[in-house]
């Protein structure tokens, strides 16, 4: 597996990543397009990618800092993956939670419902005849059983530290503050937090996982350090955080 992180945050979310396969080239994918076309040229090149080699683009749900770029790459003959939202009733490239699709030789995608503020949100299980990850992006809560599942590697939503939001919300209602006092009950009921992020991962079976990354954590309510530190303790496995702007930490 190898694996760029383009964006991660509420600004845009891109992820580059290829898995092995047996007795072909590795499979390219694209994870999320929530920046511009141009824009995801522009870091592909940076990083020393091209977009000619993906063989699929697969998109979580309709929210623009996902999906910003899900028309353009259609029409520019890229396959793109996602719920009707996204590709209407295109079947072909139609995803429906518990329905497997096979999105490249001896790759499939099994899409799975997940609890966020946006019509048919969906986490990915994606696996190729050699490896397996779980692709879990902007989520509150999800309740499917993935504890029989081994997989190699897990993308996962950290998006805040609850202690800090929870001060953050008082001091807004203190204050009266509406605008913040929507954006953070929004934030409540639509992200995960860090604690949300390992009650989740305790539920799994991480005896072949190979490395966890951190997605879409928060500016201003999450610490990357703390919360690399966090999980590689409770976890005992190497802990990654996508950057806003691109790279790991």
């Amino acid at each position: 597996m190898e694996f760029r992180c383009l964006a991660s945050s509420s600004a845009g979310n891109c992820y580059h990543i290829t898995l092995n396969r047996k007795d072909l080239p590795p499979v390219v994918l694209l994870l999320e397009a929530g920046l511009p076309y141009a824009e995801i040229l522009r870091r592909m090149s940076s990083e020393g990618l091209d977009l000619r080699p993906v063989d699929a683009v697969l998109i979580t749900h309709n929210h623009k800092d996902h999906s910003a770029a899900s028309g353009d790459l259609r029409r520019r003959g890229k396959r793109v993956y996602g719920n009707r939202l996204i590709v209407g009733d295109d079947q072909d490239t139609l995803l429906e939670a518990g329905r497997i699709k096979t999105v490249a030789a001896e790759t499939r995608v099994y899409p799975f419902s997940v609890e966020h503020d946006a019509e048919d949100s969906l986490g990915f299980v994606i696996y190729t005849d050699m490896e397996m990850i779980l692709f879990v992006n902007d989520c509150k809560y999800f309740a499917e059983d993935l504890s029989k599942q081994k997989f190699d590697y897990i993308f996962i939503e950290s998006n805040y530290d609850g202690r800090v939001i929870h001060f953050a919300y008082e001091a807004a209602k203190d204050q009266k503050n509406n605008i913040d006092i929507d954006r953070y009950e929004r934030l409540l009921n639509s992200h995960m937090s860090i604690a949300h992020t390992c009650d989740h991962l305790k539920k799994l079976d991480l005896s072949n996982c190979k490395g966890i990354f951190l997605m879409h954590l928060s500016g201003r309510h999450a610490n990357p350090n703390l919360f690399k530190q966090r999980v590689s303790k409770e976890f005992g496995k190497p802990c990654f955080v996508c950057r806003k702007s691109g790279g790991i930490l």
